[in-house]
């Protein structure tokens, strides 16, 4: 069985961090992971309520979305919706790519999506594809990134005349899941020559920065504590994976690396505002 790391929500170091520290790790990861490093599974949360901008959106589209409008902003490498990260429950997952890459991405996104159905089941929450609800009238957003190639879809922007909701959770994919006519969960990936990294938000509650999105705990009327489903989420991604996720620290080298990334991408006016 392949040993992964596994970067704990309740790890004492890096817990909740910057929205660009938090972007960085996760760059720095698949950066690592790419150099020969085994697979690596992160969960955290952020030290300030942010909206993460989707690589290709405009930054003045802000002004579409009022609630946020106070919030940090970090633009990610991954394509996609705006996201508001409060109330949720953030991961990452980096692998290794050991067969063609359209396989894997697609693997990695539906196990990963299986393994968070599951969990969410374990508290007595039923989720499912939105592919499964059979409505066709609601927006699509293809799954992907600017580098490396996309899994679904073409990702070059939006299609002429076609505006997609500013907020991802107001988008639809055909692996976004839904509880209660509700999304949940959405997912991006970027590509590595050598490995891939999926991150997503699984949004457990309303935040008053994005009222209109109900989370998992006001649609299913259930409190979850956040530490106790980032645990079994863990466990199911063992299982769906055939791995063995170690407690880890990022090392020194990880740290410094990661901070260098803030300086020269996501902590930088220039890329947060590049379009």
């Amino acid at each position: 069985m392949t040993v992964a790391r596994l970067i704990a929500l309740s790890s004492p170091v890096f817990t909740e961090n910057s929205p660009a520290l938090n972007m960085a790790i996760d760059q720095a990861i698949l950066e690592s992971v790419d150099e020969g490093a085994g697979p690596t599974l992160r969960l955290y949360q952020w030290s300030e309520p942010t909206l993460s901008l989707g690589y290709f959106q405009r930054a003045g589209d802000r002004s579409l979305h009022a609630t946020s409008q106070s919030l940090a902003m970090v633009r990610r490498a991954t394509g996609g919706g705006a996201i508001v990260h409060h109330h949720e429950l953030t991961y990452s997952f980096v692998c290794p790519i050991t067969k063609s890459l359209v396989g894997a991405r697609s693997n990695l996104y539906k196990r990963t999506h299986q393994a968070i159905v599951q969990t969410l089941a374990q508290f007595g929450v039923r989720a499912a594809r939105y592919e499964d609800q059979g409505d066709s009238q609601v927006s699509r957003d293809p799954i992907g990134d600017p580098i490396g190639g996309q899994v679904g879809g073409q990702i070059r922007g939006e299609p002429d005349g076609i505006k997609e909701p500013f907020l991802c959770f107001a988008r639809r994919t055909d692996e976004d899941l839904i509880v209660a006519g509700y999304k949940v969960t959405g997912s991006a990936q970027r590509t590595a020559r050598r490995a891939v990294l999926q991150h997503g938000s699984i949004l457990m509650d309303v935040s008053p920065f994005a009222p209109e999105l109900p989370g998992v705990n006001t649609l299913a009327s259930k409190q979850i504590d956040v530490e106790a489903f980032a645990e079994k989420f863990a466990a199911q991604i063992e299982g769906f994976f055939s791995i063995h996720l170690s407690g880890y620290q990022l090392d020194p080298s990880l740290r410094q690396r990661a901070r260098r990334i803030v300086e020269e991408r996501f902590g930088s006016t220039i890329w947060n505002k590049k379009r």
